[in-house]
């Protein structure tokens, strides 16, 4: 595992700074705030998240295996699935169509409860699937326990990675205060409605 860490010194004046430099605290994954106490239960939740984020920016199985348990419950919309065995075959199966994905944490990210072992975390995740890039801020929630992630539930609006595709919203990466969605392009600053939640397709299909 790459967990770096700021020396004594340079940790003090950058915490005296206007603006924190993000840092690096897996592989692709970056936070911006200040790194729970190791060794605390706050940081064993805090790291259930960091490794959650490093298994898809890196596509090492190795991070969720360590942090997840065997009955985990995972959800995101369109899909539910229950077991660390489904998580991995979810995990290949993106990491088979996506590349040059990383994840930023801001400053304000986590919210975490160590009484209840639950933790909420902002993040933005971005990766280039299926050939089109996409810049999608995120909630993560959690539950924790015995150090081990049972549930953890992901929350995004996929129309976003379409919007950005097609020139309406921007692709603002590493932002200091994260928002449902990005700001839109110049073109598209004062045009109402710009989406709609609806069906592209028939049900059921038809050719």
């Amino acid at each position: 595992m790459i967990h770096s860490r700021l020396p004594g010194l340079t940790a003090l004046l950058l915490a005296g700074a206007t603006c924190l430099s993000a840092e690096e605290v897996r592989p692709n994954v970056d936070f911006d705030g200040q790194v729970e106490e190791p060794g605390s239960d706050r940081a064993a939740m805090q790291d259930v998240m960091f490794d959650f984020a490093a298994a898809w920016a890196t596509c090492d199985a190795s991070y969720m295996e360590r942090s997840f348990d065997a009955g985990v419950q995972f959800s995101y919309p369109t899909t539910s699935i229950e077991g660390l065995d489904a998580m991995l075959a979810d995990l290949e199966l993106f990491c088979g169509q996506a590349t040059d994905t990383s994840f930023y944490f801001p400053a304000d990210a986590f919210y975490i409860d160590t009484e209840t072992g639950r933790i909420a975390a902002e993040v933005q995740f971005r990766t280039i699937q299926r050939g089109a890039r996409q810049v999608v801020n995120d909630v993560w929630v959690a539950t924790v326990e015995d150090g081990k992630g049972t549930i953890l539930k992901e929350y995004l609006d996929g129309r976003v990675k379409d919007l950005q595709a097609l020139g309406v919203l921007q692709y603002e990466e590493s932002p200091e205060f994260l928002t449902p969605w990005p700001p839109r392009t110049e073109e598209w600053e004062a045009c109402f409605p710009i989406a709609r939640a609806a069906p592209i397709n028939t049900c059921p299909p038809t050719e």
